[in-house]
């Protein structure tokens, strides 16, 4: 009961109650509007208490709501109807109290566009003209932009240039810069710059390009390879009183750095500063980008200088970029240090990263080291993605530890990825490789059962693998699922096969793979021939091989070059020099112009053959015909000189290429050190290590091997171990060869402990000993004042001390 001085409660009739509920439902939604904290669940419930109390000027409220629930859609959501529904709903039950306004049209239509349902975007834009509102620029643009990301840029050009002009609708920077960028993402960049042009050229000026249509072109043109057009699009800007954005010029070095104009990049960089347009993270990266790709490692180390000085952090990308150069280089271990301290320093790698490091540790064969790093990356709650279980299961597939690469395709199912068809296409290859082809067919069985579409190369692999096991049959009936899958069988597809069971030594079988390719009526091409003319050449069967051109021309095709030159070098190989140089007669004969790979052929086997005299005088008619020589050329005669102990005649030819600023290699510079070393001239021999990096170039690990090989022979021990040292912090890693040979030398001088250190070296990566190198361990080791040192070698090799007992 109320107390004597309480006020009476006046009872409010439902239809008052109704329009003050309604008022403050608009203002709340307002308010949420305003804060930005309406999220799609409270917009849907707001929406459903305002539907029953609607008034004419609630359309506002409602547009509101339909706006918040269509960017929440936006974010993810998969209720992708929602909008339309909610504005069915809206137009059935308050027809009669709040009417669609144009604003809640071209929510509506955005929706549908953003959904891809252009069709139905048309018919709400039917509506509208239907109801009589007067269409504007802000609708259309909704319209372009779902025509344009159909791909149907050609219709939208229509919209904006005549069907905008009927509507009585004035074309705004926005509708032309949809146009625009339609344009340069189907790769029509240079209608897009003609459009820019006609924007810009409007007498009226009713719509002058802004920084954001350039931009747009300008990437547009990058992208479609027109460098120079889109450099002088960016400079064309300046006249026309339009000042770039970091995105435009971000965009320009980018696309410069991409070219290989990394030079012209640095010009737009320095451009963009002296303008006071401050470059971020991502100006950066473009430059280092570039750099990376072409190799310019001061550069590199300069950019991040020059990025730390304007105060910019190296971020994940900054990181993945320098990982991937050096994994790129083989400098895995340099990568790995990069790595450590980008975790240390708080830059968390993403997947991307990893895969790089991944990819680098795969290439170069450290699958210790790999596998590793994966168990590193779940530990730091980076989820592996496809790519990633790709990298670590291509890798242990390629060096046949089939095992392994079945357990990374079972993990990949436990981590709820399904193999896809590149996990199904290596684990394919590896088992057809390894000769168990029926446990390739129920992967593939497997692979088809679950909806994964087999391409090509799955099925260039199982070919390959049938025809190793003598199954023609079966791969009959493999080229029918082919068609069944649309994949069409050529020359190319046969000729591939055919090459990898050549080099597998399986030339019979690449034999019957040509006479099934004409049984299923594809026709062998020149390369199908030469391929297998290059699969007798390498089994020595030389007269298969020649038979196989005559088989060539009888079918109605012409030999080319590379047919001739296969012959030629399988000549050579063979040691039958007299008959390469028949053939060689025989090429100019049949019209077929020799070139300098045919030259090259004969010039390196007349010097293999001891044929000296004959070697010298191609090579000089070689030069008196103005032949253009090239690096391979002064190779090969570099080296048969010096295999002829013509060593000062060598340098003569060395230095005469140094003079004339001919790029010569990393090879050249090895036979040369290799030969002044065998004639006793080891300062020469160190003078010309010296000189490698003035010539642009590195030492390779056969230049190191040379080199340290001296020092030992030298007894110069100390020396070695230092070389041996810089060598691998230059990010150059010795191989198998090297290590083998180091252990052979340090054994002729009986250094077991030195010896020691390279056998830890070659278990440390995974490598293994040479017949010749185990044979010496154990002669020296048997020798008495040499056993008691066997303590020093790791432990696996102290089974040699009983050997010798």
């Amino acid at each position: 009961m109320p107390g004597p001085l309480a006020s009476p409660r006046r009872h409010v009739p439902q239809r008052e109650r109704r329009p003050r509920r309604c008022l403050e439902l608009e203002r709340a939604i307002a308010g949420r509007v305003r804060s930005g904290s309406l999220g799609l669940d409270d917009a849907v419930k707001m929406f459903d208490e305002l539907l029953p109390h609607a008034r004419p000027a609630s359309v506002r409220a409602f547009n509101q709501l339909l706006t918040a629930v269509s960017r929440a859609q936006g974010r993810g959501s998969s209720s992708s109807e929602l909008v339309p529904s909610l504005f069915n709903r809206m137009a059935r039950a308050c027809s009669d109290k709040v009417a669609p306004d144009l604003h809640t049209y071209s929510i509506l239509i955005n929706r549908f566009c953003r959904i891809g349902r252009l069709e139905l975007g048309f018919a709400a834009f039917g509506l509208i003209l239907k109801t009589g509102w007067r269409v504007n620029g802000i609708v259309i643009n909704q319209l372009l932009k779902g025509v344009c990301d159909r791909k149907c840029v050609s219709e939208a050009m229509d919209i904006l240039l005549r069907r905008m002009p009927e509507f009585g609708c004035t074309p705004d920077v926005v509708s032309y810069s949809t146009v625009l960028k339609g344009l340069c993402n189907e790769k029509r960049a240079e209608e897009a710059l003609e459009l820019l042009h006609m924007m810009a050229d409007d007498g009226g000026g009713s719509c002058p390009p802004n920084v954001v249509a350039y931009t747009t072109v300008i990437n547009g043109l990058f992208r479609d390879g027109q460098v120079d057009k889109a450099y002088n699009l960016f400079r064309e800007m300046d006249d026309r009183g339009i000042s770039p954005t970091v995105v435009t010029y971000t965009t320009v070095i980018d696309g410069l750095s991409k070219a290989q104009a990394v030079d012209r990049a640095q010009g737009v960089l320095q451009q963009m500063i002296h303008k006071g347009v401050k470059p971020n993270n991502w100006t950066y990266n473009c430059l280092i980008h570039g750099y990376c790709s072409s190799g310019q490692g001061k550069e590199v180390v300069r950019m991040l200088k020059e990025m730390s000085a304007h105060g910019h952090k190296p971020d994940t990308v900054t990181c993945t970029l320098l990982l991937d150069h050096l994994c790129k280089s083989g400098r895995c271990t340099e990568a790995r240090k990069i790595f450590d301290s980008m975790i240390e320093k708080g830059t968390k790698p993403d997947v991307t990263t990893y895969g790089v490091l991944l990819h680098g540790y795969a290439t170069k064969g450290a699958l210790s080291d790999m596998h590793g790093l994966l168990d590193l990356m779940v530990e730091n709650d980076v989820s592996p993605d496809h790519h990633i279980f790709n990298i670590v299961l291509c890798a242990y597939a390629k060096g046949g530890m089939i095992d392994e690469a079945m357990h990374i395709f079972d993990q990949m199912r436990q981590q709820g990825l399904s193999p896809n068809v590149v996990s199904y296409a290596a684990l394919i290859d590896a088992l057809c490789k390894l000769g168990r082809v029926d446990e390739a067919m129920l992967k593939f069985d497997q692979m088809i059962h679950e909806g994964v579409t087999p391409g090509i190369v799955i099925f260039s692999s199982l070919v390959y693998g049938l025809c190793t096991v003598d199954k023609w049959e079966k791969a009959e009936e493999l080229f029918s699922e082919m068609l069944n899958q649309g994949i069409h069988p050529d020359a190319t597809f046969f000729t591939t096969i055919m090459r990898n069971l050549c080099n597998g030594g399986w030339v019979m079988e690449a034999q019957s793979l040509l006479d099934l390719m004409v049984h299923v009526g594809v026709r062998p091409n020149v390369i199908s021939y030469t391929t297998l003319i290059d699969g007798y050449c390498l089994a020595g069967r030389m007269k298969e091989a020649m038979k196989l051109l005559d088989a060539m021309v009888r079918v109605g095709l012409k030999p080319n070059t590379v047919s001739f030159n296969t012959l030629l070098h399988g000549y050579c190989r063979a040691g039958r020099i007299d008959d390469a140089v028949r053939l060689f007669r025989e090429m100019l004969s049949n019209e077929v112009k020799p070139g300098i790979v045919t030259y090259n052929i004969v010039l390196h086997g007349l010097f293999q053959s001891g044929k000296f005299s004959e070697a010298k005088e191609l090579y000089l008619n070689m030069i008196k015909s103005g032949m253009q020589l090239n690096i391979y050329t002064y190779n090969t005669i570099l080296n048969g000189l010096c295999k002829n102990k013509c060593v000062d005649e060598a340098f003569k030819i060395f230095q005469s290429q140094c003079s004339k600023d001919f790029q010569l290699d990393i090879i050249t510079f090895n036979i040369m050190i290799d030969a002044l070393l065998k004639s006793g001239r080891k300062e020469d021999a160190m003078d010309m290590f010296t000189a490698i990096s003035a010539h642009g170039l590195g030492p390779h690990v056969v230049t190191y091997r040379l080199m340290i090989e001296n020092l030992i022979k030298e007894g110069l021990l100390e020396e070695s171990d230092n070389l041996f040292s810089a060598m691998e912090k230059s990010g150059c890693s010795p191989d198998s060869c090297m290590l083998n040979a180091l252990v052979r030398r340090l054994l002729h001088r009986g250094e077991i402990m030195r010896v020691g250190v390279y056998l830890s070296k070659i278990d440390e990566m995974n490598f293994s000993l040479e017949a010749a190198t185990t044979s010496l361990l154990i002669s020296v080791l048997s020798r008495e004042e040499y056993q008691h040192h066997a303590k020093s070698l790791p432990e696996k090799y102290h089974f040699l001390k009983e050997i010798n007992k």
